[in-house]
């Protein structure tokens, strides 16, 4: 409201300072080009007129409410203009309705109509059988009639031949009417189809937000001629605006589990709109910037440390609650794991500090209806795939493959991708995204005959010693791989051993064969054997641990 205010402010000002407009010209503007961001869209409306010479003020109508007042800008060719008046409440009624609407409206009235005629019609047939019915009743009546019992036998002959006569034809005469107003009624499915889909049609006009902005614009034009205006604004819709990328990741072993595979990340996009009006017939351009987002640095303050005297011991079971509570962050849970489609040409603007794409046909989305969703292109590159396995949480090795970016942009975050291997969907995960040149690791799926155990031989625990006065944990573990897919398969085994912040905690460990690689990818105490295991092939690990602490403390 405070901007409301100071807009309104201004216009009183601009125009108690602008001459009195000459007359006024209602405009009709559309949108032409449309600049869409995750959660924001820059939107540029236009409308062509023609202007006589002198003062005008125009009323920019269809603009909707969801449109940044801050952020509109107004162009004028052809005319030079003198002042702008915004208002967002307390707007008159729109002069001009929607074409689109008008001409929906009428083709439900039109299908309607043609449907009232046809039953007209059916009922006029239904007409002629009641009538033919009515006949024959009465020259059943007539048949029955008491007079007749004095009339001669010729007499009664020729009554009863006319008699059969007009009920034959009042008979066929009710049969052919009837199948004339069955005729007629089998044109009314297909007209009530057609009133169900200009109901349809007018339904998804009706979508659009009645409410608009009143914009109006003074300008004095210095000689007759054609005019045009062009707006801009930014708006972020009722909170359902923009678009994401959307993604089908595919996997090519060839021939070999290891030996030229490619990943293949086939990209579209989805875009939705909620701003009040449809966009038909736009211009559309993505971008991969985010102006609604951080722009600056964060600000960084001075770190004021000091020390002072330790607080008092608190109580054991608050220690060792919070100690517990800790140990649980350490190691999180693992989560859980109306669409139109269209191929349009597209061309891709990768200089700058963003990336933009823009399709060359145009693009139609209803407000607060349309998901839409348009196809690009699919990208390939080498990869190198093999098993990881972790027998502490899994009983089958999993399918991995890696792969670097070389695509020359960032690959945007998105949610729920199949991922293919040789043509099968195996899983649906989230994709995080990936920078140029980064690599990444893309699971696919389980290699069921990959098998995996892991058990504790042996694990023990010393009491208090009245030599040693210390505590002692010893665990034995042994890990087997066993391959039973029929080819050779690289395999990474990944497990771990516990890790000490406290020089009263000794940690020793031992494994046979020995890990390739400690800290894996820096977490402290994770180790990965890289094995080449062949087809019916198994192999053993065997991981040994001892933890020794201090008499009186409890291990956590």
């Amino acid at each position: 409201m405070r901007f409301s205010l100071m807009v309104f402010a201004f216009s009183c000002c601009a125009l108690a300072a602008a001459p009195a407009a000459a007359d006024e010209i209602p405009v009709s503007s559309r949108v032409s080009e449309v600049t869409l961001y995750p959660g924001l869209a820059e939107v540029t409306r236009s409308a062509a007129m023609t202007l006589a010479e002198g003062r005008h003020r125009l009323i920019l109508q269809n603009v909707p409410h969801s449109a940044r007042l801050s952020s509109l800008q107004v162009e004028i060719a052809g005319a030079r203009r003198l002042a702008t008046q915004l208002r967002q409440d307390y707007v008159p009624p729109r002069d001009a309705d929607d074409p689109q609407i008008d001409a929906a409206k009428a083709r439900v009235r039109e299908a309607e109509a043609r449907i009232a005629a046809v039953r007209d019609e059916a009922e006029r047939a239904r007409a002629g059988v009641r009538a033919a019915e009515a006949a024959i009743g009465f020259l059943q009546q007539l048949g029955g009639n008491e007079g007749l019992a004095q009339a001669d036998a010729a007499a009664l002959s020729a009554i009863a031949r006319m008699i059969s006569e007009e009920a034959a034809g009042a008979s066929q005469a009710a049969v052919a009417a009837g199948a004339e107003a069955r005729r007629i009624e089998l044109q009314l499915e297909d007209l009530e189809e057609d009133l169900a889909e200009a109901r349809a049609a007018l339904a998804a006009l009706m979508l659009e937000d009645r409410d608009r902005l009143f914009i109006a614009v003074d300008i004095e034009a210095e000689q007759a001629g054609e005019g045009a205006v062009t707006v801009r604004y930014l708006t972020q819709g009722a909170g359902s605006i923009g678009w994401q990328p959307s993604y089908e990741m595919h996997l090519s072993t060839g021939d070999a589990a290891a030996d030229a595979a490619e990943v293949t990340l086939k990209r579209a996009v989805l875009l939705a709109q909620d701003t009040g009006e449809n966009w038909q017939d736009v211009v559309l351009t993505l971008s991969t910037a985010t102006p609604s987002g951080q722009g600056s640095p964060s600000a960084l303050h001075p770190w004021l440390r000091r020390v002072e005297a330790p607080e008092l011991p608190r109580a054991q079971k608050r220690l060792n609650s919070f100690e517990s509570d800790m140990g649980s962050l350490a190691e999180p849970a693992a989560e859980a794991a109306a669409v139109a489609e269209e191929a349009l040409e597209w061309s891709a603007d990768r200089s700058g500090a963003a990336v933009t794409y823009r399709f060359g046909a145009p693009v139609t989305v209803a407000s607060g209806a349309d998901l839409l969703r348009l196809e690009m292109d699919s990208l390939t590159a080498a990869a190198e795939v093999r098993a990881v396995a972790v027998p502490s949480r899994d009983e089958t090795a999993y399918r991995v493959a890696e792969f670097t970016n070389s695509f020359g942009e960032r690959l945007l975050a998105a949610a729920d991708v199949p991922r293919f291997a040789d043509g099968k969907l195996i899983a649906v995960e989230d994709f995080a995204g990936l920078a140029p040149g980064a690599e990444m690791e893309a699971g696919f799926g389980p290699v069921e005959g990959l098998r995996l155990r892991r058990d504790v031989l042996d694990q023990s625990e010393g009491g208090q010693g009245l030599i040693t006065r210390s505590s002692q944990q010893v665990q034995a573990v042994e890990i087997e791989v066993e391959n039973l897919t029929g080819q050779d398969w690289p395999v990474r085994v990944l497990d771990r051993v516990p890790y000490s912040q406290q020089d009263d905690l000794e940690i020793g460990w031992s494994a046979k064969p020995r890990p390739a690689e400690t800290d894996v990818e820096k977490q402290r105490g994770i180790l990965a054997w890289d094995l080449e295991l062949a087809a019916g092939e198994s192999r053993t690990i065997r991981l040994d641990t001892t933890l020794n602490w201090p008499e009186g403390m409890v291990l956590r």
